[in-house]
Parts: structure tokens; C-alpha cells; sequence
């Protein structure tokens, strides 16, 4: 998947982001980071299913633990009873989605393959294609806490904001 050159990213008082000021948000703890688009449809679902379905490498679907092929429409994921998970990588980040809700889209992912500032900026473009796909806002987070944010795309200023919560 091809990325036009990005703008800086900033922190919230304005400076850029470094690797250095937010580390420790990436800093092993037990637990998960989250993405979300939050306030979805099942048409922001399938925006963002239409951009999965071309991943490189190829995302990884499976239904109560077995593998099967993407359908064309997320309909199936979001009903399934039974346990759907996608998964795919994001530069060396392995990114999962539970479809939880069809109210939000999630992703998962362990906060110890993120070592540094290519990861930041490989989660930084992933984040801007969750915005533009969706038109909405975009936030990573501590573990289900929406409130714990650590980044958010925002739409106004078509960029992603860091924000350094240590």
C-alpha cells in the first residue's frame, strides 16, 4: 500500500512528536493498545473492510478459530454469534479486530512491537486511513479506555496528534 509523503506530527502544545516523548505510552504494562473509529456504520464498516480486503500481505480472517476467506461484505463479520477475528499487520505490527460492536470499529495490538519512530509513523498512516475512509475521528488508546487517549486523527486538521500521557 502506497502513502503520500506525511506532515510532521505534533504533540498538543504544538511541538513535534518524537519517539522519546512518548515511548513510555508504548511501555509494557500488561495490557493492549487499542485504535478506534467510534460512532460507526456498517457503511464506515465496509469502507474500511474494502480497504482490508486489499491488505499487503493479506489479512487473515477466521470464524470460531477457523481460517476461512474474507467475504466481499462485512454484514457476515458483524453478525457472526460465534467469534469472528481479522487479522493483519501493519509494518511488523499485528493488528487484530474482535467486532465487537457495529457501533465502533476496534483494533488490538501488543504495545511491545512498537519500538520506535517507524512503528509510530506505520500506525500513524494506518490512523489516517481509518480517518479518510471513514470521515471520522480516530483515536489510539490505553486498553478500553477511550478516555486514555495517546493519539487521534483529527479531521480538521488532517493530521494525527500525538498526545504524551507520561
Amino acid at each position: 500500500m502506497a502513502y503520500a509523503m506525511l506532515e510532521p506530527k505534533f504533540i498538543e502544545n504544538g511541538s513535534c512528536m518524537n519517539w522519546e516523548q512518548i515511548a513510555s505510552d508504548f511501555a509494557w504494562d500488561g495490557s493492549w493498545r487499542d485504535i478506534y473509529v467510534l460512532n460507526t456504520s456498517e457503511a464506515d464498516w465496509q469502507g474500511v473492510w474494502d480497504i482490508l480486503l486489499e491488505w499487503t500481505p493479506p489479512a487473515s480472517f477466521s470464524v470460531s478459530g477457523k481460517i476461512e476467506s474474507m467475504p466481499l461484505g462485512i454484514e457476515a463479520a458483524l453478525k457472526s454469534e460465534t467469534g469472528s477475528l481479522l487479522s493483519f499487520y501493519v509494518g511488523p505490527i499485528q493488528l487484530a479486530c474482535h467486532f465487537f460492536s457495529a457501533v465502533e470499529i476496534e483494533f488490538d495490538f501488543d504495545p511491545r512491537q512498537v519500538s520506535g519512530g517507524t512503528e509510530i509513523e506505520q500506525l500513524d498512516r494506518f490512523m489516517r486511513l481509518l480517518g479518510d475512509a471513514t470521515g471520522k475521528q480516530v483515536i489510539l488508546t490505553q486498553e478500553n479506555d477511550q478516555e486514555a487517549i495517546i493519539a487521534r486523527y483529527s479531521l480538521d486538521l488532517e493530521s494525527v496528534v500525538w498526545t504524551a500521557l507520561s
